[in-house]
């Protein structure tokens, strides 16, 4: 049997990931409600992010992450790919729509 690969079914490889332990920030509502997460792996596409409490996310919201090197905040918007319990999968938001302020999942 020969098996296909990833990009023949059209399926894209996911980005290489690197293990982190990161404390960032979710930014919901225009930045009026936000809330501590642990990012525990970043890649160029995404991150999966352990909340400290389940909360019902918005499908897109901001990640707001201090960055080491420059002690400057990077905001990078975000969409819910998975989520499980406490541990969430997002996916960074290349296209420039606004995030919207309510969230799209609960009507």
């Amino acid at each position: 049997m020969i098996q296909k690969s990833a990009s023949d079914n059209g399926i894209k490889p996911r980005a290489p990931r690197q293990k982190t332990l990161k404390t960032g920030r979710i930014a919901i509502n225009e930045m009026t409600s936000t809330f501590e997460v642990l990012i525990r792996d970043m890649s160029e596409t995404g991150a999966r992010l352990v909340m400290s409490d389940i909360y019902p996310l918005p499908l897109h919201f901001d990640l707001i992450v201090l960055n080491p090197n420059t002690g400057r905040p990077s905001r990078t918007p975000c969409q819910v790919a998975w989520q499980k319990g406490l541990t969430v999968g997002v996916m960074f938001r290349t296209d420039d729509v606004p995030v919207p302020s309510s969230p799209d999942h609960l009507g």
